[in-house]
């Protein structure tokens, strides 16, 4: 089973959470680019990884956690 744990931070704090986290999903996006075309213009820096599926998942993987953050934000938004 998967364990959660519940944070209490600032907006400012969580969006500078997601910032970073949407640049570690553009260098994984940019890896996957660069897997599939030989180049890339999204990051400076291919990440390290075997080939295009895995840097896909890891770009999705982040995108996921970006999504149920801001799903998060939004429920504490409408009921404050």
């Amino acid at each position: 089973m998967e364990e959660f744990v519940k944070l209490t931070l600032s907006r400012m704090d969580i969006g500078q959470i997601l910032d970073g986290l949407r640049e570690r999903m553009k260098a994984w996006k940019g890896t996957y680019e660069y897997f599939k075309k030989g180049h890339t213009e999204l990051c400076e820096i291919i990440e390290e990884c075997s080939d295009a599926n895995e840097a896909k998942a890891i770009a999705d993987y982040y995108a996921k956690i970006i999504k149920d953050i801001e799903k998060q934000i939004k429920a504490t938004s409408e009921t404050t």
